[in-house]
């Protein structure tokens, strides 16, 4: 059995509940939510199928979506920023091909002065296509959905708690999530989070990459996993875990929609 643990509400930023027969009151639904914490179900093969997230910026509601609305309806600005977030990714990925020692590093940073406003060119699907090739082992493809193999349903995972710790900074300063940058589908509730995950989509490869692939993806690698969330990334040459750097670009993000700065905060820039 487990020891009894007992942790703040506020110390929480995603709860991710596995097994079929935990039960929460709504009373500690009710907590969490408050706090700011996101909750994760999932499935039979412990991939997360639901999401739980926290409206506790609910009283700058209409202020923030006016704001998002006007950068809507500026193209060419929103164009900008998601070019910024394009070069983000492209030079994490460098970083991560460089840190984990494998070579095309040098191509990927040359895509990175290419990106113009919008990517017209779709230089991030270009540097994906590459990354994957030098990253992943022969043989072995990138899935989204329904893998099964012990790369892609680790990272599958990793990306799914991200997104959450993504959501959640949203909601706690009462953004939209709905309203991308370069993200736009309209069956998709989280654009936001999906652009600004881009960035920080490296924590979870980078882990994920050096760790015991060997052993099944279990309770216990699961939690192991999770640890992930405690990189250190650089932004603007100041160095922050990974859950007060996401909240370094959210907050770069606002201060964009209020006139007070131009430029996102990323890694890698």
């Amino acid at each position: 059995g487990f020891d009894d643990a007992f942790i703040l509400p506020n110390d929480i930023a995603v709860l991710v509940i596995h097994h079929p027969v935990v039960s929460l009151t709504a009373a500690v639904m009710q907590a969490l939510t408050k706090a700011g914490a996101i909750l994760l179900v999932t499935d039979e093969r412990h991939l997360p199928t639901g999401m739980l997230w926290p409206w506790v910026g609910q009283d700058r509601l209409a202020g923030r979506l006016r704001q998002q609305i006007r950068l809507e309806n500026n193209p060419s600005y929103r164009d900008d920023l998601w070019a910024n977030i394009v070069r983000s990714r492209l030079e994490t990925q460098a970083l991560n091909l460089k840190y984990l020692e494998k070579k095309g590093s040098l191509r990927l940073k040359r895509l990175v002065t290419q990106v113009t406003s919008g990517d017209p060119n779709n230089l991030e699907a270009q540097g994906a296509r590459h990354y994957w090739k030098i990253l992943l082992p022969e043989g072995v493809r990138r899935e989204k959905r329904g893998a099964s193999d012990a790369i892609n349903s680790r990272l599958n995972y990793g990306y799914a708690v991200l997104r959450a710790m993504v959501a959640r900074e949203l909601a706690c300063h009462g953004l939209q999530p709905a309203l991308g940058l370069g993200h736009s589908s309209g069956e998709n509730p989280f654009n936001l989070a999906d652009d600004f995950m881009e960035c920080f989509r490296f924590c979870v490869e980078r882990f994920v990459m050096r760790s015991n692939l060997s052993e099944p993806f279990d309770s216990n690698a699961r939690v192991r996993l999770l640890d992930f969330v405690k990189a250190e990334v650089t932004i603007n040459g100041k160095t922050f875990r990974l859950p007060s750097a996401i909240a370094e670009t959210v907050n770069g993000f606002v201060r964009v929609l209020t006139g007070t700065e131009k430029v996102l905060p990323l890694p890698g820039l």
